[in-house]
């Protein structure tokens, strides 16, 4: 007798792949459904309505809107009374610019004509147009350390609270050791042919004064005396934390912006070196508020565009 046929067993066929998709929709299903979730999302939800509800209602501004310049800073004069221009106003290069963090600028060396013979002026009034200057402002520099400075202008607006560029690092960083750090107040009041202010028409500015002594192995330049401060918002502030930050961060503060003013000579003499840039600035500090906003007519313009916050305020 044959063996009776067995039958191959049954073969159940395989489910069909779930793809990622479908896995990830069944999920998020899955999560949606439970309560936890539907309750946080309604509490941030509600969150997200009382906060922007908060902010218009408080006119809270956590990005400042930009503020022009009354007019280019390269407005400023060649001759400011007896300090003369004596470099080009130049662009920086591209990498430079990127650090520097604004296209708004001017790096200008200055001489103190008062200290210079009538022939030697007339000689670098020639080498000025010629371009061939660095060499006589160099030995003017080392001769008649007190004729020459450099001062910069740079000018930031619509950014957040951060402040760029301080010389307290650039100089560390090319090899130069800050040996006194100070903040003296300089009698900056200007002279009677430039008029006076109508507020104050004696003016005291406070800076940051900085000494730097070249550490490279050769210490073959000699010290670098650097001094800055800034206006912002309509103020002048000479630290870039406690006074520039502090201002930008006021969040009921439209509009923003600062301008950064930085002096230098190469000299030892501290003192003669602050005596220099006190009464440059005499001469310059007129000439450059001219160029920057106006912030009355700033706040004046805020409270025709915006009365229920004039109102307010008053």
């Amino acid at each position: 007798m044959s063996p009776p046929a067995v039958s191959p067993p049954a073969v159940s066929p395989s489910p069909a792949p779930t793809s990622a998709a479908s896995l990830l929709s069944r999920s998020f299903r899955a999560v949606i459904r439970q309560p936890t979730f539907l309750l946080a999302a309604g509490v941030l939800f509600i969150a997200a309505l009382t906060l922007n509800g908060a902010v218009q209602m408080m006119k809270l501004h956590f990005r400042k809107e930009p503020v022009a310049l009354r007019h280019p800073l390269d407005e400023i004069p060649q001759q400011l009374g007896p300090w003369l221009q004596v470099s080009k106003d130049e662009p920086l290069d591209k990498e430079l610019q990127d650090v520097l963090g604004t296209e708004k600028y001017i790096f200008r060396d200055y001489v103190d004509t008062r200290q210079i013979s009538d022939a030697e002026l007339a000689g670098l009034k020639k080498e000025i147009a010629s371009g061939d200057v660095a060499r006589h402002v160099a030995r003017l520099r080392n001769d008649k350390p007190t004729s020459v400075l450099t001062a910069a202008v740079t000018y930031y607006t619509g950014l957040v609270d951060t402040v760029a560029h301080i010389p307290d690092r650039c100089y560390v960083a090319d090899g130069f050791e800050p040996i006194d750090h100070s903040y003296p107040t300089l009698d900056v009041s200007p002279p009677a042919v430039l008029g006076s202010y109508s507020s104050a028409p004696s003016r005291d500015l406070k800076v940051c004064f900085i000494n730097f002594e070249d550490q490279t192995p050769d210490h073959s330049t000699l010290p670098v005396n650097v001094a800055y401060f800034f206006q912002c918002n309509g103020s002048y502030e000479s630290d870039p934390i406690d006074g520039v930050r502090l201002r930008l961060q006021d969040l009921t503060e439209r509009h923003g912006y600062y301008a950064k003013v930085e002096l230098k000579t190469v000299m030892s003499d501290t003192n003669a070196s602050k005596s220099t840039m006190a009464d440059f600035l005499r001469y310059a500090l007129p000439e450059i508020e001219r160029c920057l906003p106006d912030w009355d007519a700033v706040k004046r313009s805020e409270a025709q565009t915006n009365p229920s916050a004039s109102v307010a305020a008053g």
